[in-house]
């Protein structure tokens, strides 16, 4: 695994690549515990670094909001360590605008399992690539906002941030 890490106007997040493709992303900012395992290993393939500097790069994009979106391709969901349940989840919630929520009930059904809105909640709770995966999007039934890890806050800053840029972004899909 290759690590590194993003800039924001909140401070660095950061980000890990293995086998080519994007594993992790912590929020801003990092904590002791997370500078610690994503502190910068100079080491890895070629096709790590590679994707180390892409998602780098890709990350600032969404912090200066430039691009706001992802495709499940881009991301290698079929190829992410998960449940075949919390892939088709994050591959459904790709499909959610910028900007715009979902309760965790209706991310259910548009993913094919009307009845299982607490193990949306589950998979949102361990989507390894925030931000990427934008479980931010997804809120409770009475559309108040709900967890988002260590940090709550930032499911409204990141909302705000995607209203703030979707309309003069196109979505950011590039």
């Amino acid at each position: 695994m290759l690590t590194g890490r993003f800039r924001t106007a909140w401070g660095e997040g950061g980000v890990a690549v293995a086998g080519g493709r994007l594993v992790g992303v912590d929020l801003p900012p990092l904590r002791e515990r997370e500078e610690a395992a994503r502190a910068p290993d100079r080491a890895g393939e070629g096709a790590d670094r590679v994707a180390l500097e892409w998602w780098v790069q890709q990350l600032e994009a969404y912090f200066r909001g430039e691009r706001l979106v992802w495709t499940a391709e881009e991301l290698g969901l079929d190829e992410m360590p998960v449940s075949s349940f919390d892939r088709t989840v994050y591959k459904t919630l790709l499909s959610i605008p910028p900007a715009v929520t979902v309760s965790y009930g209706t991310l259910a059904e548009m993913a094919g399992y009307p009845r299982a809105a607490r193990a949306v909640g589950n998979a949102m709770a361990s989507n390894p690539i925030p931000i990427v995966v934008p479980c931010h999007r997804v809120v409770r039934s009475d559309g108040s906002l709900g967890r988002y890890g260590d940090d709550p806050a930032w499911k409204e800053r990141l909302l705000d941030h995607e209203q703030k840029h979707a309309a003069g972004s196109g979505g950011g899909r590039s």
